[in-house]
């Protein structure tokens, strides 16, 4: 008897390895053991004042719900903010009053101004990790302010197999480079899947728009398994408004998440763009022009929280939002990637219901050393997906994997640091 139990227990556990496996696309690419390198923490501990941001922290309540991204219009009195219900809203910044502005696609993640257009904004809208809506695609789209009209940029992209083993960064010059012209030409393409943030370059031409992952009816469970397995299925795309192209930037880089171009004094257009690798804890720059051409470098490695989404300030400082702490278990995992076959067929609700700190650290405009850090948990903020500087503070977009509390509703704004000034 105990030979046959023993039998039926190796069954069970062998039927349950199979069922509770990840998806192909996250189980092909488990990465190896990592370490982070302690020195970027050590400089972001140099330069933390959490004490004082807490401090600093003004919650305006309102009816508005959770919400991803902020753009300030011109004039500085109104914003747009991309919600999860699946809205975009407008918050007069004066008096802090919010009203449901359209309906968008989907759900609005990223949003961005039009440099010289003040009169557009751009936007990225996704599912939100659940059920399709009948009619609506994934895309980058642009939101006329004066007609609430909403019309796609893009919708398709070109069809491209990841190597695991060799990350790309395409130059700008480069002819390989895949790309989806205007006309429909250029080889085979398909739906873009995830459209996650954006940036729009300084002349208003180009849009950059990242791409996490690909692969079909994602679920928020599997957001999960790719923070801990960290295949590396991102990619970051441009948009040429000009010629109606859309161009292959890299690619085989895991959740490739915010982007910012580099600053480019004397330069017609953008040498180099910084992206955020959010689950891998990275800060990374791709160079599309000039003698590095076609390469990437770390910039910063082994942030303290999960970096979403960035912003510059009026100095040219970036604003890297931590969506949550770096913990203990996920830097242990990384580490020891023997385990990661065994986290990945747990329940990943097991690994959010961790209650963490979130917080932002500000970097100097290349990217490289830390000048402001803080970490915060407690109302009225959850998570902290982007934020966004203005004169009169940093306003803060206040996101939840679930619902927000009653007492986290509205508008979250830090006034500027002392240490800033």
């Amino acid at each position: 008897m105990k030979k046959w139990i023993g039998i039926g227990l190796v069954l069970l556990i062998v039927i349950w390895w199979i069922a509770a496996a990840p998806r192909p696309e996250i189980r092909c690419c488990v990465a190896e053991s990592i370490s982070f390198d302690p020195k970027t923490a050590a400089a972001i501990a140099a330069v933390e004042h959490s004490a004082d941001f807490a401090a600093g922290l003004e919650h305006f309540r309102s009816d508005l719900p959770g919400y991803d991204d902020v753009v300030l219009l011109t004039g500085g009195t109104r914003a747009l903010v991309t919600a999860t219900d699946g809205k975009i809203w407008s918050v007069d910044l004066a008096t802090h009053a919010v009203e449901p502005f359209v309906d968008a696609p989907l759900m609005a993640f990223g949003i961005h101004e039009a440099p010289g257009d003040p009169n557009h904004v751009y936007f990225c809208s996704s599912n939100a990790y659940g059920e399709p809506f009948p009619g609506e695609a994934v895309g980058l789209y642009r939101l006329a302010l004066d007609t609430r009209k909403i019309e796609p940029i893009v919708l398709e992209v070109p069809a491209t197999l990841i190597d695991p083993d060799h990350p790309v960064v395409y130059a700008d010059n480069d002819p390989k480079a895949p790309e989806l012209r205007r006309d429909g030409s250029g080889g085979d393409h398909r739906p873009l899947v995830v459209c996650d943030n954006l940036e729009v370059s300084e002349d208003g031409r180009r849009i950059y728009f990242s791409e996490p992952f690909s692969y079909r009816d994602a679920s928020l469970d599997d957001a999960v398994d790719e923070a801990i397995a960290l295949p590396p299925n991102g990619r970051l795309w441009r948009h040429d408004l000009d010629t109606g192209t859309t161009r292959l930037v890299a690619e085989g880089f895991h959740f490739i998440n915010g982007v910012l171009y580099d600053l480019h004094p004397g330069q017609p257009r953008e040498e180099s763009v910084l992206v955020t690798q959010t689950s891998l804890f990275r800060l990374a720059r791709f160079y599309l022009r000039g003698p590095k051409a076609g390469s990437y470098e770390v910039v910063l490695d082994g942030l303290t929280g999960m970096d979403d989404g960035m912003d510059r300030d009026a100095s040219g400082r970036i604003w890297l939002a931590l969506f949550t702490e770096r913990s203990p278990i996920l830097t242990w995992a990384h580490e020891n990637a023997w385990i990661k076959p065994l986290l990945l067929r747990l329940p990943p609700r097991l690994l959010l219901r961790q209650t963490q700190r979130t917080g932002v650290i500000v970097v100097s405009p290349d990217g490289s050393k830390p000048l402001y850090a803080a970490m915060y948990k407690g109302l009225p903020l959850a998570s902290i997906a982007s934020a966004v500087p203005a004169e009169n503070g940093i306003y803060l977009a206040n996101e939840s994997l679930g619902e927000l509390d009653s007492e986290q509703s509205g508008i979250v704004r830090l006034k500027w640091p002392k240490q800033l000034h």
